[in-house]
């Protein structure tokens, strides 16, 4: 497991728990202005949300996969973190305008980012409406995968034309700032890696993967080839929403 991240450009490479321990580190001080963290995962992880307490079982099965597990500061379900997904984080001061707006239109607020700068690079995508979220919701029960992120749908959440998810978000909301959490899927990842460590049952990883959908696939380019102009887009359209931005 790498213990030291690497950056290129703008974009760190590094451990699902050094990324983690770089969020907390940045709301533990008051957020003076905007900030971005970018991030790549170097290797697989599972990061479960703040309700979601892993037990011996689950820590046992991540230890066998070699793949850590880890809380997070915002809710949600169990995410599988690796190099197929792009994570970036906005850090906002308690006062700017944004952070002052509820939970459900700062979401709104991200997504208008995220939309504009996917299908700028080719990536045709949508966002989830109000029937796709309550449906997502049904539909990741009755497959038994609710206890995952990526198995239902919420605002500011972006999707495939045909409704599979490819953004999701999340919040952290603390006394000295707030933070905007989104994962990107840049590539396929495999889904049985998710449901072996959280529940045992990896054949639950087919019904994920028949749920979610990635931005190689939605575009037809290459991780790579897509990653460093989306990068560049996103950050010059983050600064253009918030005034100023500082890249971490």
């Amino acid at each position: 497991m790498s213990a030291t991240p690497e950056i290129d450009g703008h974009i760190y490479s590094g451990g699902m728990p050094e990324e983690q321990a770089r969020i907390n580190a940045v709301l533990a001080d008051p957020v003076i202005q905007p900030q971005l963290l970018i991030w790549r995962y170097a290797e697989p992880a599972v990061i479960m949300g703040r309700s979601q307490r892993p037990d011996t079982e689950v820590l046992q099965r991540g230890a066998d996969r070699n793949v850590p597990v880890q809380q997070r500061g915002s809710g949600g379900g169990a995410v599988l973190a690796g190099p197929w997904m792009l994570s970036v984080t906005l850090f906002l001061p308690t006062t700017h305008p944004a952070a002052e707006l509820g939970i459900i239109d700062i979401f709104k607020w991200f997504e208008a980012v995220w939309i504009k700068v996917l299908l700028e690079q080719g990536v045709t995508c949508q966002s989830a409406d109000e029937t796709m979220i309550s449906e997502s919701k049904t539909t990741a029960k009755q497959l038994g995968v609710e206890w995952a992120c990526y198995a239902g749908l919420s605002h500011g959440e972006l999707v495939s034309e045909d409704g599979r998810k490819l953004l999701g978000l999340a919040q952290i909301r603390k006394r000295h700032g707030v933070a905007l959490v989104s994962g990107l899927h840049l590539l396929p990842c495999d889904w049985s890696v998710l449901a072996d460590v959280v529940t045992g049952l990896p054949s639950l990883g087919e019904r994920l993967e028949s749920l979610n959908c990635d931005c190689s696939g939605l575009s037809g380019k290459e991780a790579d080839t897509l990653l460093y102009p989306l990068v560049d887009a996103l950050i010059r359209d983050v600064t253009a929403a918030c005034g100023e931005l500082v890249v971490l």
